[in-house]
């Protein structure tokens, strides 16, 4: 089968790049002709390894770069990068001749463009992250209403044409309830990707938590409950891998809390099973979230998970008190309690990590991408709409 994705770009260090590349390789290790399409990697190195059976093309539209500095001038300017978009595109896809093409909803600008290219290819849509993280209504709920109106008007217009899709795919159950419009939901969690060479001991007095350094991942919350866990806990230590722009913002939070010698801010790293395998805690401190890779993750390497029950994803993974910790939304307070919980007791943390062991395996590649498959066979095979 002839699969095609299309995605902005495979260019950061984090679990969407990790998932898709692995995913693409087993797919082509299994027999399939994939291609990868990509619109704004530019000269920008592939973060992970693409099998070389994989033809990569970037069709190099930077919808972000809109010239001019007036509100007319930037209008015209993405006008005009949408329909380089549309057209470079279509010239590619039609190159590509899919059986099926994939698209995310991180190409929620453009998704309107993309289900509309005149291809006979069947189309599904994945998404990542719950679907108020990129509707824009939510940018202007304090704002005039005029902008909320229009907001409004365009999450509805882009809604429209996601529902044209053959089947979206959510991360989780609960995700795929936000889409009542569409008609073929399906819920594929994300596989594992990495089969881990080393297991956490969980002896260390190191606790890590990882992801992009942005308000979603709620690491200021991580830092201020951190303050209270280094009171009852000092000489553990807290280990943040990731980059962003709220990396300056976070460096200074830290300093001011005087936890300069406790919490370590690192860049991202390719080598995070690694990390894993070193720490003793892993946490979670998203205010929302797709699913939580980085929570199975760690559990497949023996960390026990301490994690806020946000939206959508950590509840779906963690069996509270058994191979983790949950607990509410945004309450540092508790957060720190749990931290400080397991932090205090050695024999605790070690029997949640072999429990989250244990437990993970269901997300083991195997099944996962099996139902990946049938779902392409099934839309292939169904009567055209």
């Amino acid at each position: 089968m002839r699969i095609t994705y299309v995605v902005k770009y495979i260019a950061q260090l984090g679990g969407l790049d990790r998932v898709l590349t692995f995913k693409m390789n087993w797919l082509a290790a299994h027999g399939h002709d994939v291609q990868l399409i990509t619109y704004e990697q530019g000269d920008h190195p592939l973060s992970f390894a693409l099998d070389p059976r994989i033809r990569h093309t970037d069709i190099g539209v930077k919808l972000w770069k809109k010239g001019g500095t007036g509100i007319a001038a930037r209008t015209w300017s993405y006008l005009r990068l949408r329909r380089r978009f549309r057209r470079r595109m279509g010239s590619a896809v039609a190159l590509a001749a899919p059986d099926v093409l994939v698209l995310l909803t991180d190409s929620y600008p453009v998704i309107d463009i993309l289900m509309s290219l005149p291809t006979a290819a069947r189309r599904i849509v994945e998404t990542h992250v719950e679907r108020r993280a990129f509707a824009k209504a939510g940018d202007f709920s304090h704002r005039n209403p005029v902008l909320r109106f229009a907001a409004r008007a365009y999450d509805a217009y882009m809604a429209r044409h996601i529902a044209r899709a053959d089947a979206l795919v959510c991360l989780t159950q609960a995700d795929a309830s936000q889409w009542p419009e569409v008609p073929r939901v399906e819920v594929i969690a994300n596989p594992l990707t990495v089969e881990p060479t080393a297991i956490a001991t969980c002896t260390a007095p190191r606790a890590m938590a990882a992801g992009r350094l942005e308000d979603q991942k709620g690491f200021d919350m991580l830092v201020s409950a951190w303050a209270d866990v280094h009171r009852r806990q000092p000489l553990w230590h807290l280990h943040i891998y990731g980059d962003g722009p709220d990396g300056p913002r976070l460096q200074q939070q830290i300093a001011d809390a005087g936890l300069d010698d406790v919490v370590h801010l690192h860049s991202a790293t390719p080598d995070i099973f690694e990390r894993y395998a070193e720490s003793s805690i892993f946490v979670l401190s998203s205010r929302y979230e797709g699913y939580g890779l980085v929570l199975a993750e760690a559990m497949s390497v023996g960390v026990p998970c301490v994690s806020f029950d946000c939206p959508y994803g950590p509840a779906d993974i963690i069996s509270t008190d058994d191979d983790g910790i949950l607990v509410p939304p945004q309450r540092t307070d508790l957060l720190a309690d749990a931290i400080v919980r397991l932090a205090a007791d050695t024999a605790l943390r070690q029997a949640m990590g072999q429990r989250a062991r244990t437990h993970i395996r269901r997300y083991a590649p195997a099944p996962i991408m099996q139902r990946w498959q049938h779902l392409f066979a099934t839309v292939v095979q169904a009567p055209a709409p």
